[in-house]
C-alpha cells in the first residue's frame, strides 16, 4: 500500500520534557514521519538548546519559533503548515505520546476531502510520573495495556477506552467509526493541507485556548464540504496528566467569536494563513 507523505506538527510551549518522550516515539514508528515540525508559541533557549541535541537523530526535524506574546498557537500551527513540505498534514499537541502505530494509522486512512480525528488515553498523576522518571514507557503500556489497565484507573485515568488498539479497515473499527464525530480533539487529527489552506488554515482571531484550534475548524471544513471521520482506536496518543490550564471563561470568550463566524458563514477565515486586507 502506497502512503501520502507526511508531516508531523507538534504544537509545544517549552515543555522539553514531555517533547522527549515524543521524540523517542517517532522514533520507533511502524511507519516514520517524513517530516517532523516542532511549532513552538513561543521563543526560549531551553526548547532551542533541547531541538540542537535531537538533530543528528531527526535531520528532517523543523524548529519554528515566534515573540511569547501570550497564548497564539493558532498562529504558530499556520506558521507550520505554511512550512510543510509534505502533502498530508498529522497534528498532535506536546504534552501527548503517540504510540508505535500512530503515524502509520493515520497514513492508512487518509483520504483527499476527509480530516481524520482521533481521541487520546489520559494517564493519571501517578502514572505519569513512573514515565517521567523512566520507570515505565509508553511503549510498555501500548504492549501491556490490559495489564496496566486497572492500575491506571486506579490513578485516574481518563478515557482509558480510547487506549486500545485495532487494527485499520477491521471489522471493529468499522464498527466504532460508524458513529457522527462532532468535532476534531485538537491534540490528535490529520488532513491533506490542500483541504487545509480551502479554508485558510485556523483562525487566528483566536487569542484563548479552547474552541479555536478544534470546534471551530471543524464547522469550517464542513462547510466547504470536507468531511470528519473517525479513526478512533487506530490512532492512538497518550496524555501526560497535568492540571488544566484554561478556564471555562476563556471557554466562553472564544465561542461568542466562534458564533460570530458561523452567523456570517465564514468558513475561508479572513484572519488565517492568507490575512484579508
Amino acid at each position: 500500500m502506497e502512503f501520502p507523505k507526511t508531516t508531523i506538527i507538534i504544537s509545544v510551549y517549552k515543555d522539553t520534557e514531555a517533547l522527549g518522550f515524543i521524540l523517542d516515539s517517532l522514533a520507533n514508528q511502524t511507519l516514520p514521519a517524513d517530516e517532523i515540525i516542532v511549532s513552538e508559541d513561543g521563543d526560549s533557549s531551553e526548547m532551542r538548546e533541547f531541538i540542537a541535541t535531537q538533530k543528528d537523530r531527526f535531520p528532517h526535524l523543523l524548529h519554528l519559533t515566534q515573540p511569547d506574546d501570550g497564548w497564539w498557537k493558532n498562529k504558530a500551527m499556520n506558521n507550520a503548515i505554511q512550512a510543510s513540505s509534505n502533502e498530508y498534514l498529522i497534528f498532535i499537541d506536546g504534552d501527548c505520546v503517540p504510540y508505535s502505530t500512530f503515524i502509520q494509522a493515520h497514513a492508512e486512512n487518509a483520504q483527499k476531502g476527509i480530516v481524520l480525528c482521533g481521541k487520546r488515553f489520559e494517564l493519571g498523576p501517578k502514572f505519569t510520573e513512573r514515565v517521567k522518571r523512566h520507570e515505565l514507557t509508553v511503549r510498555d503500556i501500548e504492549k501491556k495495556f490490559f495489564w496496566y489497565l486497572p492500575f491506571m484507573i486506579a490513578d485516574d485515568a481518563r478515557h482509558p477506552e480510547d487506549g486500545l488498539t485495532f487494527k485499520s479497515h477491521s471489522f471493529i473499527s468499522r464498527q466504532i467509526h460508524k458513529r457522527y464525530v462532532r468535532h476534531i480533539i485538537g491534540c490528535n487529527w490529520s488532513c491533506y493541507k490542500e483541504d487545509f489552506l480551502k479554508i485558510n488554515g485556523f483562525d487566528e482571531t483566536y487569542r484563548l485556548p479552547a474552541e479555536g484550534e478544534d470546534v471551530d475548524p471543524s464547522w469550517r471544513f464542513r462547510g466547504m464540504g470536507i468531511e470528519l471521520k473517525s479513526c478512533r482506536n487506530n490512532a492512538n496518543i497518550l496524555h501526560l496528566y497535568h492540571p488544566k490550564r484554561f478556564s471555562a471563561v476563556e471557554g466562553d470568550v472564544n465561542k461568542a467569536i466562534m458564533e460570530k463566524h458561523r452567523a456570517e458563514n465564514a468558513f475561508y477565515c479572513k484572519d488565517g494563513i492568507i490575512k484579508e486586507s
